[in-house]
């Protein structure tokens, strides 16, 4: 059982309030301590507004195109693009993104920290002044602690109710029965106004103590801060190397280690969760078959525990060797988005999803990432988290987005359904000072 420890000792980014800054998190397993970027300025970008099917190529052009890392996302409504997908229309998220959006920035400091030092590695290295602060930044570490506990609560809304989640789960049950399906992940938004204190550093510091996540994400663009605490990775490109993890199985921790240590093997052993995370594996062995070199697709792990400060998760690990005739779009085309975040079959799940989730996904469902060039004018090695377990908040609007879902087989059971959501979203809610309220808006 792997195990991420509770320590993120999150840089202290107020010096660089006027520049672009985004921080991408990686906790060290096994260490009080963890690996980021530092991502700092704005030399090119590249923003999608709506979802393209020439967007997988153009990410690869302009990563192609930079002196060095890039940075971005690639929202799940992107897959309205999908050439085989015919998605009916959906209200918009409460707080919109582009489909796509790329940086290549100005500064990109990678660090290593612990409990006794931090190591500093520049990735690309903008003028004196600019490092020096960015240097400063990740020395100071300050956490600001905020109690939201002692602030006053902000309800949010959920775009599925309890009443309205029952029913489109019973919509979603029989597809499956009938036999159109295997598995379906079945999202919702929770959406609200914000409350007049925001203050998105200390949101991002609770959500990171109380989770630990190993993908984890603080970005903002123009007037919405993104905070991205994802357990999950999509894909990474290391060589000729696809490594993907998708998570299926969900379950709380508990305080004493005796009982905690009961959960975890529960999880484990349930039929139903493993019948879940197995389906999805072998949609993502299907996806990466697709580009990959014959017979080197496996399944180097199968239905693991890892352990995160608020949760159990059950993981898989499937890789394999990519082709040489295959590039960058390819393999977004073959695996975007994750197949933990739509169902199997993967297209018809899809389309099940939109019939039945009466709001978008937006950024959620998608990847929050980096990608180099190549040096032949594509993008060569990357790696890209699920984005899940996020809040998008628009300061202009003083609106909030939370999207938050759940795997539904034929031995799922409503209840349990929504009491799983509930659990993977509360990390979030408690963040922001939320809670969801239990009737529409």
């Amino acid at each position: 059982m792997s195990t991420t420890q509770n320590t993120l000792p999150v840089p202290d980014l107020t010096g660089l309030s006027d520049q672009q800054r985004w921080l991408f998190l990686d906790a060290t397993r096994g260490t009080n301590g963890l690996h980021g970027f530092l991502v700092v300025g704005n030399k090119r970008t590249l923003s999608i507004p709506a979802a393209d099917p020439d967007a997988y190529r153009q990410i690869a052009s302009f990563v192609g195109a930079a002196s060095g890392r890039c940075f971005g996302w690639i929202g799940y409504d992107q897959t309205r693009a999908h050439p085989l997908l015919d998605l009916p229309d959906q209200s918009d998220v409460a707080v919109a993104l582009p489909a796509v959006h790329w940086t290549e920035p100005e500064g990109v400091l990678s660090f290593q920290t612990t409990a006794e030092e931090t190591h500093l590695e520049w990735l690309v290295r903008p003028g004196s002044t600019l490092s020096n602060r960015m240097e400063a930044a990740i020395h100071s570490n300050a956490r600001e602690e905020v109690d939201a506990s002692q602030q006053p609560m902000i309800s949010g809304y959920s775009s599925l109710n309890r009443t309205a989640y029952g029913a489109a789960f019973s919509r979603v049950h029989n597809h499956i029965l009938r036999g159109d399906i295997y598995e379906l992940n079945l999202c919702r938004e929770i959406s609200g106004k914000l409350s007049e204190d925001w203050c998105p550093k200390a949101a991002f510091q609770r959500m990171t103590r109380q989770t630990s996540a190993p993908f984890s994400a603080l970005l903002q663009w123009k007037d919405v801060d993104i905070l991205c605490a994802s357990p999950e990775r999509f894909l990474r490109r290391e060589g000729d190397r696809l490594i993907s993890q998708p998570i299926k199985g969900t379950t709380a921790r508990h305080p004493d280690p005796e009982r905690d240590a009961a959960l975890a093997k529960a999880l484990q052993t349930d039929p139903k969760e493993r019948a879940e995370n197995i389906m999805i594996a072998d949609l993502v062995r299907n996806d990466l078959s697709q580009v990959a070199r014959p017979s080197t697709v496996e399944a180097e792990e199968l239905c693991g525990i890892h352990s995160f400060q608020n949760v159990h998760q059950m993981v898989s690990t499937v890789t394999c060797s990519v082709r040489e005739d295959k590039g960058f779009a390819d393999i977004l085309h073959a695996a975007f988005p994750m197949g933990s975040m739509t169902g199997a079959p993967k297209i018809r799940a899809m389309e099940i999803a939109a019939e039945v989730e009466p709001v978008r996904r937006g950024l959620y469902s998608g990847a929050i990432g980096w990608a180099d060039p190549d040096g032949r004018g594509g993008a060569g090695d990357f790696d890209f988290n699920v984005v899940i377990r996020t809040a998008l908040v628009d300061r202009r609007s003083k609106r909030w987005s939370v999207h938050v879902g759940g795997a539904i087989t034929a031995l799922a059971r409503e209840k349990a359904e929504w009491d799983e959501t509930q659990l993977k979203d509360k990390a979030v809610l408690d963040a922001l000072g939320a809670i969801e309220s239990p009737t529409l808006q």
